[in-house]
């Protein structure tokens, strides 16, 4: 992805250097030879997520906004009582960074109070930038519009907590509240027990029985990760999948490369149900679960879309441990690069079987966190991996939430216009079990057109390739693009 002007490479040499980690290979061998953190020091994945917030503290890209709405099952008092117990029950929400006495970032206990800013009616928690409400606005308005300024204000994470809240009551009855979390503080396995402590009636509140934390060595799985990583997704020669080219930086300039982000767009398309249904009987026949299937089926796309026969895409994956309890340990999140080679002669069958090898291959090294792995590459003189498309199966946030009796809740993810990714391609699951593709993409380097011809393109895959089994990958894709005007 070579998106960087020479003005955001030196910004992220400078940034690099005052980290720490400008390039020199001892400060890169040194990342990986550190302890694993003791009770009450970040862990590894959180490790990684703040150095990446130390690099630009001012991003956005890494805040999650939610905008829930509550009937009038829930008065204003029960969602903000939900939200103080939920928030001073949990070291990772109530909690700053300090460094601690060896220089390693640690949590430190902060203090926090809400506060209503009209009595009654508007409330509030964490730090909060201005919404900027006119006078006379529609409630709707006023409160859309802040979801928008929460969720891209950034957070100081060595004064703020990683968490802030605006609580509405609605004028006609129920609650509409906005919700903001850094990264830092939660993956996608924790935010539905976050979500789910603001759901619950308080009497449904239990205590957890966590298992000790243990302690994991990496060494020999970090290894054969490294291995698996140069003989695959590493490995010299691979072209960027959206525009064919092989990468123009030299490998030490691709590490900030990488680091980039930009301006981005947001679109939905769903996923037909029985359409669903038959790829997961196709997800019986070669062996996988139907998500993986998901993840070739994205894969297959991006072959379709761009003739590419060999690429990687990025798999995010959670890592959170049964001793990793939501409210003692926040982000632990990972990424697992996959290297697709696709042959058209093979028959859709055949070309499924070796893609969902891939997937399991690659999975197989998921519990070895990503910074380690490329700590390793990067001091061995290798890139950063050359890969420009993320690739996702994940519930919708209330999936598996138990909302009480006779109450109606919703909950809708607020898009910040910042990504990092040239395409991102999501399947996300909801409460009820359908399924539609969620599409980011980067405005200055694909536009509208090509976004939804990527949706047009994985919904077609979705509906075909369960009737296309034992035909030939190229004629299947030749059916496609004409099918959506490839």
């Amino acid at each position: 992805m070579n998106v960087l002007t020479d003005a955001q490479m030196e910004l992220m040499r400078r940034r690099l250097a005052d980290a720490g980690i400008a390039g020199d290979q001892e400060a890169a061998v040194a990342e990986d030879t550190r302890p694993e953190p003791s009770d009450g020091d970040l862990g590894v994945a959180e490790r990684r997520m703040w150095k990446i917030y130390e690099l630009d503290p001012e991003s956005i890209s890494h805040n999650h906004g939610v905008f829930l709405e509550f009937d009038d099952a829930y008065s204003v008092e029960a969602v903000i009582a939900s939200f103080e117990r939920l928030v001073n029950a949990s070291a990772v929400l109530s909690s700053v960074i300090a460094d601690g006495d060896d220089g390693l970032p640690r949590r430190a206990p902060n203090r926090w109070d809400g506060r209503w800013v009209v009595h009654g009616q508007v409330w509030e928690w964490g730090s909060m930038p201005e919404t900027g409400a006119a006078e006379g606005q529609e409630y709707a308005e006023v409160v859309r519009g802040a979801a928008s300024v929460l969720s891209t204000a950034p957070f100081r994470l060595r004064q703020d907590p990683p968490i802030r809240a605006r609580v509405y009551a609605r004028p006609n009855g129920g609650v509409s509240m906005v919700l903001v979390l850094h990264h830092l503080a939660f993956d996608e396995t924790a935010l539905p027990r976050i979500i789910g402590g603001l759901v619950a009636r308080p009497e449904a509140a239990v205590s957890e029985t966590r298992a000790p934390r243990t302690v994991t060595r990496r060494g020999a799985a970090l290894d054969r990760a490294v291995r698996h990583a140069t003989e695959t997704w590493a490995a010299e020669g691979i072209r960027y999948p959206l525009s064919g080219a092989l990468p123009e930086t030299s490998p030490e300039q691709s590490w900030l490369s990488a680091m980039t982000e930009g301006s981005g767009a947001y679109l939905t398309h769903p996923i037909d149900r029985s359409d669903v249904s038959a790829l997961a009987g196709v997800a019986r026949t070669v062996g996988a679960t139907p998500n993986a299937v998901f993840i070739v089926v994205s894969a297959l796309s991006i072959a379709a879309m761009t003739g590419a026969d060999d690429y990687v895409l990025l798999v995010p994956a959670d890592n959170r441990q049964p001793e990793d309890a939501p409210d003692q340990v926040g982000y632990c999140g990972n990424v697992v690069p996959m290297r697709f080679t696709i042959d058209p002669a093979a028959s859709t069958k055949d070309a499924l079987r070796a893609a969902v090898s891939t997937v399991y291959d690659a999975m197989e090294f998921s519990s070895v966190d990503y910074g380690p792995i490329l700590t390793a590459l990067r001091g061995a003189g290798g890139r950063f991996p050359v890969a420009e498309v993320m690739v996702l199966v994940r519930n919708a946030p209330l999936r598996g939430v138990p909302v009480p009796d006779g109450a109606s809740v919703s909950c809708e993810t607020v898009f910040k216009g910042v990504v990092h990714y040239p395409l991102s391609l999501a399947f996300e699951i909801s409460e009820d079990d359908r399924v539609h593709l969620e599409i980011e993409y980067r405005t200055d380097v694909l536009d509208t057109s090509y976004a939804r011809r990527a949706a047009n393109v994985v919904a077609e895959l979705v509906a075909r390739v369960p009737r296309s089994l034992d035909r030939p990958v190229a004629e299947l894709f030749d059916e496609i693009r004409s099918a959506v005007g490839v």
